[in-house]
């Protein structure tokens, strides 16, 4: 099943030429997309616009089959009506570099808070939730604590239950190991791989090579706001057909299993 579907998405600010341009593609159901490229390649603004963060200047984008935002054959981008679109952001989970924790709310309520306020769950409900994602995140003694007293890994790994908690069809995590120092990225990396093993459906924009190539069903490069190649891990690591694809990736050692 078709979760996730892009039609020649386009995104500019002002005093800029378009961050993205003419991007297409599509997520099916089970599936893990990574989105490599250089810094300023437009990865991250492609994720706003998928994620209601930012609205795109011209494109059409399909949430399960449905539209999320369209635009008709004479440019004009018409998105669907604002509780539609509601009930499609229930359906996005994000999880960002900086966690955005609350910092004034426990670990316990950052998870249940938007559970309970937004999607209408009990709150017996959602703490009995939140709680089992804790214990899968390795998190369980940390319920109580606030932000302040958690590594930064820890942090992200608590983020990630927050997403999970709303029961997202799709996954999508923005450099989450970005703001990490080398020896806590192991941890939420792990997290991912065991939501990948669990065939949650994910698009991870990474810098991490070895952990695109080694969880990654299919891995997307951009280059200067387009998709300039994508294809199977394997393939694409060993033997892009891209000459930039091929010249970005000669500045990594990709390690598999690593």
């Amino acid at each position: 099943m078709e979760i996730l579907k892009a039609e020649n998405l386009f995104k500019s600010f002002v005093g800029t030429e378009d961050v993205v341009s003419g991007v297409s593609f599509q997520i099916n159901e089970g599936e893990v997309v990574a989105v490599i490229g250089p810094s300023g390649s437009g990865k991250s603004t492609l994720l706003r616009c998928l994620t209601l963060l930012e609205r795109v200047d011209h494109g059409s984008i399909f949430v399960a089959g449905k539209p999320m935002v369209t635009t008709s054959p004479t440019g004009r981008v018409t998105y669907v009506p604002e509780e539609q679109l509601r009930k499609i952001r229930l359906r996005l989970g994000m999880v960002f570099q900086n966690f955005n924790l609350f910092p004034h709310f426990s670990v316990l309520r950052n998870i249940t808070e938007a559970p309970i306020r937004v999607a209408g769950m009990s709150p017996a409900e959602a703490e009995s939730v939140a709680l089992q994602l804790l214990a899968k995140i390795g998190l369980s003694d940390k319920a109580e604590a606030y932000p302040y007293q958690l590594s930064g890994g820890q942090s992200q790994r608590v983020a990630i239950a927050r997403a999970m908690a709303m029961k997202p069809d799709i996954l999508f995590f923005d450099e989450p190991t970005s703001a990490l120092d080398p020896e806590l990225t192991g941890e939420v990396l792990k997290v991912i791989r065991n939501l990948a093993a669990e065939q949650m459906t994910m698009m991870v924009v990474t810098h991490e090579m070895s952990f695109a190539r080694d969880v990654a069903d299919r891995v997307i490069f951009m280059d200067k706001g387009q998709i300039v190649e994508e294809g199977n891990p394997d393939t694409l690591f060993t033997t892009p057909t891209n000459d930039r694809t091929k010249a970005f990736l000669s500045n990594y050692h990709v390690n598999s299993g690593a």
